[in-house]
C-alpha cells in the first residue's frame, strides 16, 4: 500500500478516510460533501480543492476499498505449493474471514455499485467489479499450473463463479445474519468451486 508522503497527499488520505467513516454511518445517498468534510476534520473548501465532485471522491473511496481488500488477501496468502483445490479453499475461507470483520464496509460496496448505476456512471460499477474479479483471478493463478492447468478464459470463469457465490453469501448475511449458516454456505461454495475447476480443466 502506498503511504502518503506530502502534506497534500496526507490531506487527501484524511478526506478519503473521513468519507469512508461518513459512508459507513449514513450511506451514499445520505452522505454530503459537507458531512465528509466534518468527519475528516477539514474545511469544505479544502475538500473541494482535492475533489471537484462527489463522484470523484467516491472513485477515490472505491480505490481505497479495493486496496484494503487486496492487502488483506495478501496477508492471507495462498501457499506456493498449493494445488487448485487447496487454493480455492484458502481463497474462499480467507476472503470470508476478512468480510465478516467489515460488514459496514460491505454495505458501502453495494451502495457504491447502486449509486453508480442510478447516476449513469456505469464505468464506476464496472471498475469495481473488474477490480474484485482481478483479485480473485490473480490468487487462482498461483495454483494454475501442471497437467490440469486452466486456460486464461477458464481461470476468469472460475473467478467469476467464486465472486458471484461470495456476493450472494454477503447479501444473505447482511439481510439475516447467521454465522453458522454462512459457514455452511462457504463449505458448499468451496466444494462447488472445486468441482467447477475440474470441469473447466477438461
Amino acid at each position: 500500500m502506498n503511504k502518503p508522503t506530502t502534506k497534500s497527499d496526507l490531506t487527501r488520505a484524511q478526506i478519503i478516510e473521513g468519507a469512508l467513516r461518513a459512508l459507513s454511518k449514513t450511506g451514499v445517498i445520505g452522505t454530503t460533501t459537507r458531512k465528509i468534510a466534518a468527519e475528516a476534520g477539514v474545511r469544505l473548501a479544502t475538500l473541494h480543492y482535492h475533489f471537484d465532485s462527489k463522484s470523484a471522491l467516491l472513485v477515490a473511496v472505491l480505490e481505497k476499498l479495493i486496496e484494503q481488500i487486496a492487502e488483506r488477501m495478501h496477508q492471507d496468502r495462498v501457499a506456493e505449493d498449493a494445488d487448485m483445490d487447496q487454493c480455492i479453499e484458502q481463497l474462499l475461507r480467507g476472503s470470508w474471514r476478512a468480510i465478516a470483520q467489515t460488514k459496514a464496509i460491505q454495505i458501502v460496496h453495494y451502495e457504491l455499485t447502486l449509486y453508480a448505476l442510478r447516476e449513469g456512471i456505469q464505468w464506476l460499477a464496472e471498475r469495481q467489479y473488474e477490480a474484485y474479479l482481478r483479485l480473485y483471478r490473480d490468487r487462482l493463478a498461483v495454483a494454475n499450473r501442471g497437467s490440469n492447468q486452466l486456460s486464461a478464459a477458464a481461470c476468469t470463469a472460475l473467478a467469476r463463479f467464486i465472486l458471484a457465490g461470495i456476493d450472494g453469501l454477503i447479501l444473505q448475511e447482511l439481510a439475516k445474519p447467521s454465522a453458522e449458516r454462512s459457514r455452511r454456505g462457504i463449505d458448499a461454495l468451496v466444494t462447488a468451486a472445486q468441482a467447477y475447476a475440474r470441469q473447466l480443466a477438461q
